[in-house]
This record gives structure tokens, sequence and C-alpha cells, in this order.
């Protein structure tokens, strides 16, 4: 899955593969014109979590920690957690991909 969501006003990109609770996680900070910025990721497979939580959750602690690591000025630090709706631009689907 390759996704957008936003978080506390910022906008970020979720790649994440595997199962639930054993997906590899990387989060990329998209900042502005789309220039990517900080990152971070975590094994589920091997790193410590909560395998039951949902990956939303796991995004959210991620940018918790992302977040005064990278000393990211947030726009709204009361903004929840929501996955943005947007054009895909590649679709994953038996390891190839297709650029729309």
């Amino acid at each position: 899955m390759v996704r957008e969501f936003e978080y506390k006003g910022e906008t970020f990109r979720v790649t994440a593969h595997g199962i639930h609770g054993h997906e590899e996680i990387f989060i990329v900070h998209m900042e502005d014109e789309g220039v990517e910025g900080a990152e971070i990721s975590i094994d589920r497979m091997t790193e410590e979590n909560d395998t039951s939580a949902p990956i939303e959750d796991i995004l959210v602690m991620l940018c918790d920690q992302l977040i005064p690591q990278s000393e990211i000025r947030v726009q709204n630090p009361e903004a929840p957690f929501a996955w943005r709706e947007g054009k895909v631009v590649f679709e994953v689907h038996n390891g190839l991909q297709k650029h729309d």
C-alpha cells in the first residue's frame, strides 16, 4: 500500500507491505510542493509493537516520534489522523507497477 494521510495538519505518505500486524511501514513527511522530507519506519515483524493494533494507530505512534525528532512545525496540533483521498499514481499488483 502506498497512501497519503494527514495528521496534525501535515501530510505524510505511508508505504506498507506485509500482513496485518506484521507489516514493514515507512512514513515520509511531505513538504511544500510534494518534496519528501523526514522519514521513519518500523518493521512490525521484528520490532516491539502491538501487533493487534490497527495500522492507523501505528502511523500516529510513528508520527508522534518523527515530528519532534525532525523538528517539524505542525500546522494544526489538534488535527486528528485522516486518510487523504486523491489520485492513485501507481497501482501495485503481482509485484508490477502500472502508471495511470
